[in-house]
C-alpha cells in the first residue's frame, strides 16, 4: 500500500459491522496504511463515523467532535445482557412507566454525572476488555466514571409498545446502553437501548455523511483537514519559521505575528489575547504545517508536525506524545 489520499470521510455506518471493520474496509477501499475513526460506534448501533486517513490520523484528537448527539430506544420491561438489542434477555417483568414520570425523571440525568459502563464495553480490567470477561462468564465490578450530559429529551412515547424515543447531547465516554439501564431503575423498572443512532458529532450531522456503500474512491470526497479543523486558530508562516518547525524548534509570539493572520486566526500581541490552546500552523498554500501548543512563556512549540507530502516528521517536547 502507498501514502494515498490525507484526510477526513464522515461515514454513515449501519447497523452490523464494527467500527474496526469500517476501518479495515476503508484500508482495503483507499490502499492506506494508516486509517482511524474519531469515536466507537457498537455494532448494533448506526450513525455518524468519522474516519481519518493517512497523516490525518494525527490530528483526530483535534478534530471538533464533542458533544455527541443520539437518538435511542428504550425498551422498558426486559435488559439484555448487552444492553442493547444484540443480547440475550436476563430479566423481564418490569413495568412501563406513565408518560408524566419519564419525563420527571429526565432532568436528574443531565449535568456531571458519574456512570458505570456496560459489562460489554471496550473498558479494561486488570488489562483485559471488560467485554471479553463477559463473553467468558468472568464475574467483573467496573468503575464509575464521569461523563457529561448537556441534554436529554423525550422524542416520542408509545406506552402501549413500551418503548420511547429520546435524543441525548453528551461527552465523549459516555455509554448511551448505561444512560438506558440507568433511567429505567430511576423509574422502578428495567430496561435496554433498543436502538442507537448517533446524529452527530461536534459541528459535523449524519445527514451529510455518506452510506458506507459509497465510501469508495471516486464516489466520496476526502475531505481535507483544514477544512475538519476550520475552527481552529490558525497563523500563516514563512518558509524559514517552517523549516524551524520541522526541526521541531521552539518559536516565538513575535516572529509568528510575522505572519499574515487568516480569518479567524490569531491577532498580533497586543491587539487581543493570543488563545491559550493549540493552534494550527499552515503554509502559503493552506496546507498544513504543524500543530503548535503553548509553552515557555511567549513561545509556542511543535507537538504534531508534518512534512511536504503531508507524512508526519518529528514532534517537539520529547515525552508528550
Amino acid at each position: 500500500m502507498n501514502e494515498g489520499p490525507e484526510g477526513f470521510l464522515f461515514i454513515d455506518k449501519p447497523e452490523g459491522p464494527s467500527s474496526f471493520a469500517i476501518v479495515s474496509a476503508v484500508r482495503r477501499a483507499f490502499k492506506v496504511k494508516r486509517v482511524g475513526h474519531g469515536g466507537t460506534l457498537d455494532p448494533a448501533a448506526s450513525g455518524l463515523l468519522v474516519v481519518a486517513l493517512g497523516s490525518a490520523t494525527r490530528l483526530i484528537p483535534y478534530a471538533p467532535l464533542e458533544p455527541k448527539t443520539y437518538r435511542f430506544g428504550l425498551r422498558f420491561g426486559l435488559r439484555t445482557d448487552t444492553l442493547d438489542g444484540a443480547g440475550t434477555v436476563v430479566e423481564s417483568g418490569g413495568s412501563v412507566p406513565a408518560r408524566d414520570a419519564l419525563i420527571a425523571a429526565l432532568p436528574s440525568f443531565c449535568g456531571n454525572l458519574m456512570q458505570v459502563p456496560p459489562e460489554y464495553s471496550a473498558v479494561k480490567v486488570g488489562g483485559v476488555r471488560a467485554y471479553r470477561m463477559a463473553r467468558r462468564g468472568v464475574p467483573q465490578e467496573l468503575a464509575s466514571r464521569p461523563v457529561s450530559i448537556r441534554s436529554l429529551n423525550l422524542l416520542e412515547f408509545d406506552e402501549a409498545a413500551g418503548e420511547a424515543l429520546l435524543e441525548a447531547t453528551c461527552s465523549g465516554g459516555t455509554y448511551v446502553r448505561s444512560l438506558a439501564r440507568d433511567l429505567a431503575q430511576a423509574l422502578g423498572t428495567c430496561g435496554y437501548a433498543a436502538s442507537i443512532r448517533r446524529t452527530a458529532l461536534g459541528p459535523f450531522q449524519v445527514a451529510a455523511a455518506t452510506p458506507l456503500s459509497d465510501c469508495t474512491p471516486g464516489r466520496v470526497r476526502v475531505i481535507p483537514s483544514g477544512e475538519v479543523l476550520g475552527g481552529m486558530a490558525r497563523i500563516e508562516v514563512g518558509e524559514e519559521l517552517k523549516r524551524r518547525i520541522f526541526d521541531g524548534r521552539t518559536v516565538s509570539f513575535a516572529e509568528l505575528s510575522g505572519g499574515a493572520p487568516r480569518s479567524g486566526g490569531i491577532p498580533r500581541p497586543g491587539e487581543t489575547p493570543w488563545p491559550a490552546g493549540s493552534v494550527l500552523a499552515v503554509d502559503s498554500d493552506n496546507t498544513i504545517v504543524a500543530i503548535l501548543e503553548p509553552g515557555a512563556p511567549g513561545h509556542y512549540h511543535p507537538e504534531r508536525v508534518f512534512n511536504r507530502s503531508g507524512e508526519s516528521a518529528a514532534t517537539g517536547s520529547p515525552g508528550r506524545r
